[in-house]
């Protein structure tokens, strides 16, 4: 029979950082999407910032 370990601190310090990298990456992808809809959705207005290539 497999015997579960609990995690060591460092694991669950492992953890917690990826976990804070993974929110922080959706939250700025987000704000960039909301950034991209509120400067790019008429047309080009800012024809030098590449963040809005995509439209």
């Amino acid at each position: 029979m497999t015997r579960l370990q609990p995690l060591t601190p460092v694991d669950r310090m492992s953890l917690m950082t990826l976990m804070a990298l993974t929110i922080a990456t959706i939250l700025m992808a987000a704000e960039a999407h909301a950034f991209c809809s509120v400067f790019c959705i008429h047309g080009d207005r800012m024809p030098e910032m590449d963040i809005c290539s995509g439209r």
